[in-house]
């Protein structure tokens, strides 16, 4: 009953402490393993597995290299229209002007007119 006691108040005091030590969380020895890595296994097992995770990571590269490229495309088409819109604007306010100069060039003429 002592030595019960005893291992009670020792595992509460190690789990008090924030320590786990137990042979299945921390195990050490020659029949141990590291945790059951993929990358720890050798063979074909792990060539295939590196295969696979490289072929997932081309695949995932190439749908967002797929993506940017719609996306600048439609930046691209966007960027142009609005070129379009302002060259637009442009060739008004041009004609715009040029009507105030021919306006002016004729009430110039009027006043000169009158004025002789």
């Amino acid at each position: 009953m002592a030595s019960l006691i005893r291992s009670t108040v020792l595992r509460s005091s190690i789990w008090s402490r924030g320590l786990r030590t137990s042979a299945v969380c921390h195990a050490s020895g020659p029949y141990s393993s590291s945790g059951g890595h993929v990358g720890d296994v050798g063979g074909k097992f792990k060539e295939r597995e590196q295969a696979a995770e490289e072929a997932y990571f081309r695949k995932q590269t190439a749908e967002q290299l797929k993506a940017l490229k719609e996306y600048m495309a439609q930046k691209k088409t966007s960027a142009e229209q609005i070129i379009k819109d302002h060259e637009e604007e442009i060739r008004k306010h041009k004609a715009a002007i040029d009507e105030l100069h021919d306006d002016m060039s004729q009430v110039e003429k009027a006043h000169d007119e009158k004025s002789k």
